[in-house]
Formats: C-alpha cells, structure tokens, sequence
C-alpha cells in the first residue's frame, strides 16, 4: 500500500486524479495501522519462570510500622490508620463494612503488639515461623 501511495503521489503533479488515489491510499495505511497493529507489536517481557514466593503479611504490616518500631511509633501508626479507617468516615454502606472488617484486624493487630508480653511472643513465633 505504500508504493501505491508513493505511485499516486508521483502521477498526481501531472494527472491530478490522483490525488484521491493517494489519499486513499493513506487513510487504507491508517485504518489498517489502528485495527491490526501487527507490524508495531510491543515487545513484553515473559513471565518469570521462578516468581518470588507471596510475601507473609504480618501484624507490623497491617499498622505500616517496622518490625522494631517504639510503641509509641506503634500507638501512633494505630491512631493513625483508625482515624482513616472508622467506620462513621466512610461514605457509603459497602465502604463502611469493608473499613468494619480493617477496623477490627487494625485493633487485633494494635493489643497485640502494644503489650510487650504479647508482642515478644508474637516476635518469638515469626522468627521460628510459626506465625
């Protein structure tokens, strides 16, 4: 279709009928160019053969605070995530369940790792993999 175009470009200075072949042939480049892209495929890369395991989320993901974070980091990330996640915030029904289920892992998470008790049994379990 491109030497067509060329063709009719070259005649048309001197037949200026032409001129609607070359056209023509331009809009047929065009519209094939936007249905079929097959000469201008986009190179992806394949998948991985050998993808990295899912991460474990644990309780110090869940209030976005490190693993050696103070408690008071800790108390601060929790008041931080409840104001952002309380149910009265939300402003429909479906957003305020799903903010109802976040709230309560959020304060599960919290009287965990606020205790120190709780929280170095907690940190005794992840390292032995059990949690």
């Amino acid at each position: 279709m491109c030497a067509v175009a060329l063709i009719s470009f070259i005649l048309a200075w001197r037949y200026p009928f032409f001129w609607l072949v070359f056209f023509w042939s331009l809009w047929v480049m065009a519209q094939r160019g936007t249905k079929t892209r097959a000469y201008y495929r986009v190179y992806t890369e394949p998948p991985h053969p050998n993808p990295e395991p899912p991460r474990q989320h644990t309780l110090y993901d869940l209030l976005e605070v490190s693993p050696n974070a103070s408690p008071e980091v800790i108390k601060a990330a929790y008041r931080q995530l409840a104001m952002k996640y309380h149910p009265d915030r939300q402003p429909d029904a479906q957003a305020r369940r799903r903010a109802e289920e976040q709230m309560k892992a959020i304060n599960a998470a919290y009287e965990i790792l606020a205790d120190p008790v709780r929280r170095a049994e907690y940190d005794r379990h992840l390292r032995d993999g059990l949690a």
